[in-house]
């Protein structure tokens, strides 16, 4: 049975891997990991009607990151390229002096737990949310696949391409709602400074990963992202995490988003019809 299970886990970590490509499709010749240059000293960012940069169309990130693992290295990266049959992706996302997360002690050792439960997992709560069918959350679906944005005079929307996920992003002033309410996208509210467009999310479930391998937060996470629109076909984003119930101090991960021209985004409908482990527990604790 267990080696059903994990069969079928790196099956799904093999379509994704193709998936990820397929909707990161460049245009004329450029590569996946080609970044747009940022516009010189005279720049500055057309408007909409709204008088606002207008950031409207589809974007994909050009970092070279991997949802497999964000923070170890080529050890998991080789493991994720004889699952994918694809190259070994080397962005280097976080934005710390060792390139890790800065877990606090029980943290880090849960982390390293879930690591090892990822080979082989005795119970499908250690395993990856997304290998069970759930959402994958912010901001790892930034480093999935594409993404489309829209612009609205009180908010922001943002689709994505994979598992038809989308996030509301309100700039009329509203407050966030109860923190009792915990959603799986969190709570976005944003405003413009400048070229940037920042937003604050807050209300998460603490249920979504940042990676394949089981790099974590809790539901005391709050980010703030950073949305730079620093050329006519490029965002440099960054997104700080803050948790105190799992990390020593505020952690950011940056990457570089382009602007692409696809006719029509294409979704990635990943799971439909099929049960490869129990879905029920959604809650991920230490062992005791």
């Amino acid at each position: 049975m267990k080696r059903r299970l994990m069969a079928s886990i790196r099956a799904i970590a093999a379509t994704a891997a193709v998936l990820s490509l397929v909707t990161t499709v460049t245009i004329g010749g450029q590569g996946r990991n080609f970044q747009p240059p940022a516009g010189g000293p005279d720049w500055t960012p057309p408007l909409n009607a709204y008088g606002d940069p207008d950031i409207e169309g589809r974007w994909t990130e050009r970092s070279d990151i991997t949802t497999y693992s964000i923070q170890a290295g080529l050890d998991d990266r080789d493991e994720h390229t004889q699952i994918g049959g694809q190259r070994p992706q080397l962005g280097e996302p976080i934005m710390t002096p060792d390139k890790k997360i800065p877990y606090l002690p029980w943290a880090a050792t849960f982390a390293d737990f879930l690591h090892e439960q990822h080979y082989g997992a005795w119970t499908g709560a250690y395993l990856d949310p997304v290998s069970r069918g759930l959402l994958e959350g912010l901001p790892r679906l930034h480093y999935q696949g594409a993404m489309e944005i829209y612009q609205f005079p009180d908010y922001i929307s943002v689709s994505y391409a994979y598992g038809h996920a989308y996030r509301i992003i309100y700039t009329d002033g509203r407050p966030h709602p109860p923190s009792n309410v915990k959603l799986w996208m969190g709570d976005s509210r944003g405003h413009w400074e400048g070229d940037t467009f920042v937003s604050e999310v807050t209300n998460l479930n603490g249920q979504a990963w940042f990676d394949i391998v089981g790099s974590f937060s809790t539901d005391a996470l709050t980010m703030v992202e950073r949305w730079k629109f620093s050329g006519p076909e490029r965002i440099d984003y960054e997104v700080t995490m803050t948790d105190p119930n799992a990390y020593r101090e505020p952690w950011t991960m940056g990457m570089v988003l382009a602007k692409t021209e696809y006719e029509e985004m294409w979704p990635s409908e990943v799971w439909e019809g099929t049960v490869i482990a129990d879905t029920d527990s959604l809650s991920i604790r230490p062992p005791q």
